[in-house]
C-alpha cells in the first residue's frame, strides 16, 4: 500500500470534519436547516411582562401622572425555515402615547421625570438624540431617548413638538409636545392572543376623525402638565 493513501484518507477525514463544523456552526447560528435548534432568549409570558414592565417604569414615576393610549402588542415572529417550519422567533414591541397635550416649556422636565425614572430602576439610559442623531441641545423640536432594562427591553420615548398640520404656518414650536414610550425585545418566543390576549376598546371619550377613525392626537389638556 502507498504510503500517501493514509495520508490522503487523514486530509480528507480533516477537511470532512472542519466542513461538518463549520455547517454545524452555521445551523446553530440561524436555525436554517434543523429548526429543533432554534433557542429563543426568553418565553413570549416573559417579553410581555418586561415590556410591561418596561413601560410603567418609564411613566408610573410622573407627577402629576399622565393619561396614555395604549397601542397594544405588536408581533412580528420571524421568517419560516426553508422547509416551511414555522420561526420560534419574534420581535414584540408595545407603544403607549401619552394622551396629554405636553407644553413646550414642560418638556425638558418631563424627559428628565422618565429619565430619573429609568436610572432609579437600573435602566442603561443612552443621550438624548434628534433624528439625525445629534445630541440634544434644547432647540431641537423632535428628541428621542432610549434605554435598556437590566432583563433586556429596549425602550424609548418621544417628544415631538414639530407642528402636525402642514397648513398651520411655518415657523415657531407646535402648539403642544407628544409623546410616544415605546419598549421591544427581540428573539423572544413567538406567542399569540393566548399570552398577549386582545386590544382593548378605544376610550369612549376619544376623538374621531372626519372619516370616523380614531383621532390620536393628544386631547387632554392637564393643569401642569400642558401649561
Amino acid at each position: 500500500m502507498s504510503r500517501r493513501a493514509p495520508r490522503t484518507c487523514a486530509a480528507v477525514a480533516a477537511g470532512l470534519l472542519v466542513l461538518l463544523l463549520a455547517l454545524g456552526g452555521y445551523v446553530r447560528a440561524t436555525g436554517g436547516w434543523l429548526p429543533r435548534l432554534d433557542e429563543p432568549v426568553m418565553t413570549a409570558g416573559q417579553a410581555r411582562d418586561r415590556i410591561d414592565g418596561a413601560l410603567h417604569g418609564s411613566l408610573d414615576g410622573l407627577a402629576p401622572a399622565v393619561p396614555y393610549l395604549d397601542d397594544w402588542y405588536d408581533v412580528a415572529r420571524g421568517d419560516a425555515h426553508w422547509d416551511g417550519e414555522a420561526s420560534r422567533y419574534s420581535l414584540v414591541g408595545r407603544s403607549w402615547r401619552v394622551r396629554v397635550r405636553l407644553a413646550p416649556g414642560r418638556r425638558d422636565e418631563f424627559l428628565a421625570a422618565v429619565t430619573a425614572s429609568w436610572q432609579q430602576r437600573g435602566y442603561r439610559a443612552g443621550p438624548a438624540l434628534d433624528p439625525a442623531g445629534r445630541p440634544y441641545d434644547g432647540s431641537q423640536d423632535h428628541i428621542t431617548r432610549s434605554a435598556t432594562t437590566p432583563d433586556g427591553v429596549f425602550v424609548t420615548v418621544t417628544l415631538d413638538g414639530r407642528r402636525q398640520d402642514p397648513t398651520a404656518g411655518q415657523g415657531g414650536p407646535a402648539p403642544f409636545v407628544t409623546v410616544v414610550v415605546a419598549a421591544t425585545v427581540a428573539d423572544a418566543e413567538y406567542g399569540g392572543a393566548s399570552v398577549y390576549g386582545k386590544p382593548p376598546p378605544l376610550p369612549a371619550d376619544l376623538p374621531r376623525r372626519a372619516d370616523g377613525g380614531p383621532d390620536r392626537t393628544p386631547g387632554v389638556d392637564d393643569p401642569y402638565w400642558s401649561h
